[in-house]
């Protein structure tokens, strides 16, 4: 059986990871495993003590959304990869059967902001592809039925790979394979105000861009020398790869539908050679600090960069590159330490970081917690 995460460890963590700009720009992803690791009312004590305002759920958790009911914490639910087909084919019954059973009998409906129909479909569930619009469409019309349709927006995550060209931005472009479900999606997410959602994984990209950026471009580290394109300079992959989406969706004839990023992690193990443990700290305090730094990308200055980190625990069915990007490891251990120094007050010696391990900090005792 695996060992439960210390809350005391995942309480610490958080706190170092959110606490100084809780902000509805950053999000967590929590991947279909989590409740049988951790007790989900303890992991929603932790996000509420921490402020966290955003998570993702791969795949609906009835226990988990249920222990987030009347937080406050917005969510966006996945519909597994398996239930696409039923839902496009049973019409807005069928859609406002699994809306029901896998989400609103157990989270307030004020709560839910996103319904993530698949996940990479294009990559892992070919057969589905056919199907994730009308399934969109029929989950809308639910919505819809139940008023609120205003308030919860649909779209499907992609991976980056979508993308045939992406480097420069401004020459991006989808791929012929992909472009027949990014049309239709995009007509859909026009007429519904919803976001294009995308996973975009920075190591991938390093092995397949042509561009000779330094390391440090890759790992949002801020000091890497710019990439210009244009007017436009660029000093993170993330930047650069939401901006490849807006020239893409603009060539498409959708220059105004916004961009999410549903994922994003780096491994600290793997194949890779650059999957290392130290590469996996830098990128992580990277992105957070590029998500809460309130500004957009060079194309979209005034937009602000809504991102969900991959992920709450390594491993724990988030599938694909998820595998070894998560917070904690299943047996409670912390996979990635780091230190972030947002406000100057949180570093490493603060949070009480010993021998690979965060020590308690201020916040609900383990005792609430477990």
């Amino acid at each position: 059986m695996m060992k439960k995460p210390d809350s005391s460890l995942a309480l610490a963590f958080l706190l170092l990871l959110f606490l100084p700009h809780a902000d509805a720009t950053l999000g967590v992803c929590i991947g279909k495993a989590a409740a049988s690791l951790a007790a989900p009312a303890a992991i929603a004590q932790i996000l509420v003590a921490n402020g966290i305002q955003m998570v993702r759920f791969l795949e609906a958790n009835p226990e988990l959304l249920a222990a987030l009911k009347n937080t406050g914490i917005k969510v966006m639910v996945g519909v597994a990869n398996s239930d696409v087909v039923p839902i496009a084919v049973g019409g807005a019954e069928a859609a406002i059967t699994w809306l029901n059973d896998n989400v609103l009998k157990h989270v307030a409906s004020h709560q839910l902001s996103y319904i993530a129909v698949g996940d990479e479909v294009l990559d892992v569930s070919v057969k589905a592809i056919p199907y994730v619009v009308p399934a969109m469409n029929n989950l809308h019309r639910a919505l819809q039925q139940l008023g609120l349709d205003s308030a919860v927006k649909i779209s499907s995550p992609v991976p980056a790979s979508v993308l045939a060209i992406s480097m420069p931005p401004s020459a991006g472009d989808f791929s012929p394979i992909s472009r027949p479900l990014m049309e239709q999606m995009l007509r859909f997410l026009s007429a519904t105000q919803s976001t294009m959602m995308v996973n975009i994984y920075p190591i991938e990209q390093l092995m397949k861009t042509a561009v000779g950026a330094a390391m440090n471009f890759f790992l949002m580290q801020g000091n890497a020398a710019p990439v210009k394109d244009g007017r436009h300079s660029y000093t993170n992959i993330m930047d650069a790869t939401v901006d490849a989406m807006v020239t893409a969706m603009r060539k498409a004839g959708y220059p105004a539908v916004p961009v999410t990023v549903t994922s994003t992690g780096w491994p600290a193990a793997g194949k890779n050679n650059a999957a290392t443990p130290d590469n996996a700290e830098a990128f992580l305090e990277g992105i957070i600090k590029r998500a809460l730094n309130g500004t957009g990308t060079p194309m979209r200055p005034d937009m602000e960069m809504e991102v969900f980190v991959s992920s709450l625990f390594n491993g724990a069915g988030n599938g694909g590159e998820g595998q070894d990007m998560g917070i904690f490891n299943t047996n409670g251990s912390v996979a990635v330490n780091f230190s972030l120094h947002l406000h100057g007050e949180l570093d490493a010696a603060s949070a009480g970081k010993t021998a690979g391990k965060l020590s308690p900090s201020p916040g609900p005792s383990p005792a609430a917690l477990n």
